[in-house]
C-alpha cells in the first residue's frame, strides 16, 4: 500500500510540475517581457525628452501603434503620442473632458457601462476610447478628448 502512495504522490508531482512550467514558460514570462517593454519604451520617452511622467502611460493600437503618456511640460499637464519608431506625432496640452460625464453620455446612448476608459489617438486627434463586450458583439466607442463629444463608434459582431 505505501508503494502505491508514493507512486501516486510522484505522478501528482509531476504532473503539479508540469502544469507550473508550462504557466512560466508560455503565460507568465511572455506576460512579464511584454510589459517590462512597454516600461522600457516610457522610460526612454521621458529620459530622452526630460519629460515629468505625470502616472498615465498607455500603449493605443488602432490602425497604427501610438504610445500616450501624461508628462508635464514647461509646468503644463499635457498628453504626448508617439509612434512605434518612438517618434513625436502629436501634444495635448488643452482642458481633459470629465471621464464620469463621457461614461454617462455611453450609458444613454448605447444602455452600456465602461468602466475603464482609456487615452489613445484616433484620426489624428486625442480621444477617449472604450470598449465593451458580451456573448454577441464588442463595441467600440470614441470621444473626444477636449470636449467629451461623440466621435465614433465600432460595432463588430452581432
Amino acid at each position: 500500500m505505501k508503494k502505491h502512495t508514493f507512486i501516486i504522490s510522484i505522478i501528482v508531482l509531476t504532473v503539479v510540475l508540469a502544469v507550473v512550467s508550462f504557466y512560466m514558460l508560455f503565460v507568465h514570462v511572455p506576460y512579464y517581457q511584454y510589459h517590462h517593454q512597454l516600461d522600457e519604451i516610457r522610460n526612454e520617452i521621458c529620459e530622452t525628452n526630460q519629460y515629468d511622467y505625470q502616472g498615465y502611460f498607455s500603449e493605443y493600437r488602432g490602425k497604427e501603434v501610438y504610445y500616450i503618456v501624461k508628462v508635464k511640460i514647461n509646468e503644463i499637464d499635457s498628453y504626448v503620442a508617439y509612434n512605434k519608431d518612438l517618434e513625436l506625432v502629436d501634444t495635448y496640452q488643452g482642458n481633459v473632458a470629465d471621464e464620469k460625464t463621457v461614461q454617462s453620455a455611453i450609458n444613454e446612448k448605447y444602455n452600456v457601462s465602461i468602466d475603464d476608459l482609456e487615452i489613445g489617438y484616433e484620426n489624428e486627434r486625442f480621444v477617449y476610447y472604450g470598449r465593451y463586450q458580451d456573448d454577441a458583439s464588442l463595441l467600440y466607442v470614441y470621444y473626444d478628448l477636449n470636449s467629451g463629444e461623440f466621435i465614433k463608434a465600432v460595432r463588430l459582431g452581432e
